[in-house]
């Protein structure tokens, strides 16, 4: 199985690992491979984020997440302080295809690299 590392576009800060955290699409599977990069919508729309499940963070996310009581707020890189995503699990919003509820902890493709190994 390919491993996946999201890493920080600014700094190359490794954010989250599939080693670490599940990286998941916009229906909440998990990604595992490159076939799962480019679409995850059944509807075939680019996502322009990555979802990360709320079980099994890494702990500079689940920290950001507990001083904001599990509400919602904005998660920035913990070396170089870009904001590179967010969280809410507040709202409820729904994947393009009106389908699905959206995972509540996402990080900005255009804010982040990622790497298969």
């Amino acid at each position: 199985m390919t491993s996946i590392s999201i890493k920080c576009q600014k700094c190359r800060f490794e954010l989250a690992s599939s080693e670490s955290s599940s990286i998941l699409d916009c229906h909440e599977k998990q990604i595992q491979n490159t076939a799962r990069v480019t679409y995850s919508c059944n509807d075939n729309v680019m996502e322009n984020n990555w979802y990360l499940s709320s079980t099994n963070l890494p702990e500079w996310i689940n920290s950001s997440v507990e001083e904001e009581d599990w509400q919602k707020g904005k998660l920035s890189c913990p070396n170089c302080n870009l904001r590179v995503g967010s969280f809410d699990f507040v709202g409820g919003m729904k994947c393009p295809c009106k389908k699905y509820v959206l995972p509540q902890i996402h990080l900005v493709k255009s804010k982040v690299d990622i790497y298969f190994r």
